[in-house]
Formats: C-alpha cells, structure tokens, sequence
C-alpha cells in the first residue's frame, strides 16, 4: 500500500529530473561480461554505499538519500533534508534512531521480537540472479564510461536492470522497477568498503538532544475473540467501540497481526448487518505513533463526511484493496463473521479521524447509505476503564 508506509520500510522517493547525458551503444567495445563475473564480485563486499531514489507514479513525496550498509543488519540514512536515520536489526528487539539536527530532535522506535534479521536489500537480491536467467542488454555510455547491461524479471512484480563496469565487474547503477505499484527504485554512485567510522552506525542519541521514544511490539499475535476493556488496555490512546445499532445483527472483536504489515498487533470491530454486510473498524498503536505523518496524509484525501458530533471521513485512494486485506484477515481468524467467496467489489475503505484526534480505519464489503455511515461514526464510544 504505497500510502501506508512504516518506518523501516519507507526507503526513499521521487525525483522529478532527468539523468543525461546517457548514450545507448548496439554492442559492446569492451570484452564481454558474465553475470557470474559480477555476482563473484559484489560477493567480496560486505559493505557499499550509494544513493537511493525513488519514482512514483503517484503518492506521497520524500527526499533522496545516501545510504551506508555496514553489514546486512546495520544501516545509516543521510536524508537530502538533513535527517539522519540508523537502524540495526541484529539483537531480537530491532532499534530505529532518526536523527533531526536542525531541530536537536530524535525519534528512537524500538521494535520488540522484530530481529534478528538481515537487510532485504536489493543488491542482496541482485546477488541470487542466475546466469540462465539473466538477459543482456549491450551496452551504453555515459559520463565517458562504457556499462555493461543485465536485466532480471523474476516475477511481474519486479523487473531489474544492473548497469556494471566491466574493469570492476561492480554495479555502478540498479533500477528496480515494481509495474504493479507504479514506482521504480534507483541506486547509483557505488562506493564499496567505503571509509565511515563505525560510530555513525550507533543507536545511541547525542547528548542535548529532546527524545521521543516510541515501542512497537512485533511478537507473534494469536489471533482471538477479545473485549472492548482488551482493546483499552491494549492501546496507548483512545480506545473506542460501538453502541447497538438497529441494523447491527453481530458484532464481534478480534486481536490479529496487522492485515497489511503481517507483523504487530490490531484491533478490528467486526460487524454483521441485517443486510448482510461487513464492517470492521481497526484501531493500533501505529495511529499513534506516527499520528503526525498519518494525518499529513488524511488531511491531502478527500473528505467524505463530517458527523454532527465532529468526526470526519476521509477517502483512502487504495480502499479497496486496504478493505480485502482487513476483511480476509477476519475471515482467517473467524470464520463465522465472514466468507471470503462473499468479497465485494464494491469494498471500500475510510479514515476516521474523532473529535479528539483519535485515528481509525473503517472497512466496509458493500456499499452502504451514508445514513448508516453517520449513524455508524455516530455510535462510537469511548471505552473507559471499569
């Protein structure tokens, strides 16, 4: 879901400029190089780095960035608007330290039973092309400097293109293009072994610095039938639940890993009506968390519906698909709410943003009035402590 980005996953963003200078060659002027060559190469390196960007064909903008492997469960992120991220992931409680100079201002998230774990990195990728499978693009020119072309598509996800030096055998440029979500990765400006003293990959804030700190919990979750006082004691805001309705025939709550992260611990509201659709509405830590960068995305939707009590609803451009992973993961977990032969496609998805800033997602198979819609927002309720 490119409008739903974590931390750890956001990697880097759009550019809007254009490399030139690029010249296409019909055939090399070098001698020939194997991909097993290449992937000899890489192997001799246990760090690299390069600058990272990303373009999308629509979504959110974020800036380039250099990034330095130490290994593959350290990293540093030097951002093009001055902020500086580290994470390493090699103790079983990963750690994520961003660093905001400019404002003496660090965010330290601390993500439990996350790790150990080894960066998915796409050079790690471009190590594990087979030869047979590997297609040669020739050659080009650029900056004075005859590349060697490979390309890789392995699946209809992800189409890769690796532009080497045949002296080095080293990539100089990879672009890794994702068809299906609309965006292509690029790295360039490969330094190997680079020289960077090892306390630039530490977690630890420097000294003057106002923290935030934030405590994710990535441990398996069994999915099961929970309370409402579960979800209060379970949240670090707000919780909320839902009054009888008329139209309500069920309603049942459910602790799952999150539907769209597969990891970390969500809280959907079931609910079956008398005509036969599906609701469910979401609430995590995540929409604490990270409230500010959630909201900057909110607030850029289409707001559909303001309820007399002063919640909001905003349009989610990817609902529907946000919508099937929500009501799949119920189906999974429980069976008796929902058939998955029974999905809509009319599913659709919105943000509910309350009076006091709390944060939820609404799900919905069918479509329903914006009567019930109201009458929905309307009935929530704060759950408060027995």
């Amino acid at each position: 879901m490119k409008n739903r980005i974590t931390k750890l996953a956001a990697a880097a963003v759009i550019i809007i400029t254009i490399l030139f200078g690029l010249k296409f060659t019909g055939g090399p002027d070098v001698a020939n190089v194997a991909w097993a060559e290449v992937v000899e190469q890489i192997n001799n390196y246990t760090k690299y780095k390069c600058r990272q960007r990303v373009v999308r064909e629509k979504g959110p903008k974020v800036p380039t960035m250099q990034v330095y492997h130490l290994n593959l469960s350290q990293r540093r992120q030097e951002v093009e608007d001055g902020s500086i991220h580290i994470i390493d992931m090699r103790g079983t409680d990963a750690i994520t330290v961003e660093l905001y100079p400019d404002q003496m201002k660090a965010t330290v998230t601390k993500l439990i039973g996350f790790g150990p774990k080894k960066d998915p990195h796409i050079i790690e990728m471009v190590k594990r092309f087979e030869q047979e499978s590997t297609e040669r693009l020739g050659t080009k020119k650029k900056n004075g400097k005859i590349l060697h072309g490979f390309r890789h598509q392995p699946n209809k996800y992800n189409d890769f293109t690796v532009w080497v030096d045949p002296k080095t055998k080293l990539p100089v440029e990879i672009e890794l293009k994702h068809p299906q979500a609309g965006q292509t990765i690029f790295l360039d400006e490969f330094e190997f072994d680079f020289e960077l003293d090892p306390s630039a990959f530490s977690t630890d804030v420097p000294d003057g610095y106002e923290v935030k700190t934030i405590i994710q919990d990535y441990r398996p979750v069994e999915p099961k039938q929970i309370t409402a006082e579960d979800i209060r004691t379970g949240l670090n805001h707000t919780a909320y639940t839902i009054k009888k309705l008329p139209w309500m025939q069920k309603l049942i709550i459910m602790q799952v890993n999150s539907p769209l992260m597969r990891v970390g611990k969500v809280y959907l509201i079931g609910i079956v009506t008398d005509d036969d659709n599906n609701i469910i509405i979401d609430q995590s830590n995540t929409h604490s968390d990270y409230k500010e960068m959630i909201m900057e995305w909110i607030l850029s939707e289409q707001l559909v519906m303001e309820a007399p009590s002063g919640a909001k609803l905003y349009a989610d451009p990817d609902g529907s698909e946000y919508a099937r992973l929500n009501l799949e993961c119920f189906a999974r977990a429980n069976p008796e709410f929902f058939d998955i032969k029974n999905l809509s496609e009319e599913r659709f998805t919105r943000m509910i943003v309350m009076p006091d800033g709390t944060i939820m997602g609404l799900s919905v198979n069918k479509q329903m009035s914006n009567k019930k819609l109201q009458e929905l927002v309307e009935s929530l309720i704060e759950i408060k402590a027995n």
